[in-house]
């Protein structure tokens, strides 16, 4: 099953009309109507609220719909360290470079 037909069959479970859903998540009717229909995807909060109100977890939204599941990025931090790394580095090697001088402008 499709991101779209679950959100359908959810709300249809929860006796929600698409006008109730839209009031909920704050959101035109228009929004939901081409979330049902496949013609765009809520965005992750969105997708949140529609977990919390129709009590599943975010997984068993989605799940089932791989090109949905394909466009969520995470972000990889790893990259974040590494740079992190380096810019500690700089201070460390100017304050080494003045102790150095320091001591050598003593002898």
């Amino acid at each position: 099953m499709n991101l779209s037909q679950n959100l359908k069959n959810k709300r249809e479970e929860h006796s929600f009309s698409q006008e109730d859903i839209a009031q909920k998540l704050n959101v035109s009717r228009q929004s939901v109507s081409k979330w049902e229909n496949g013609n765009c995807y809520p965005d992750l909060d969105n997708l949140i609220l529609l977990s919390e109100l129709y009590n599943i977890s975010l997984d068993e939204l989605v799940k089932g719909d791989k090109d949905f599941q394909k466009k969520i990025i995470i972000q990889n931090t790893d990259n974040k360290l590494q740079t992190t790394r380096w810019w500690v580095l700089i201070p460390v090697i100017g304050m080494l470079y003045g102790l150095i001088s320091m001591i050598l402008n003593h002898f």
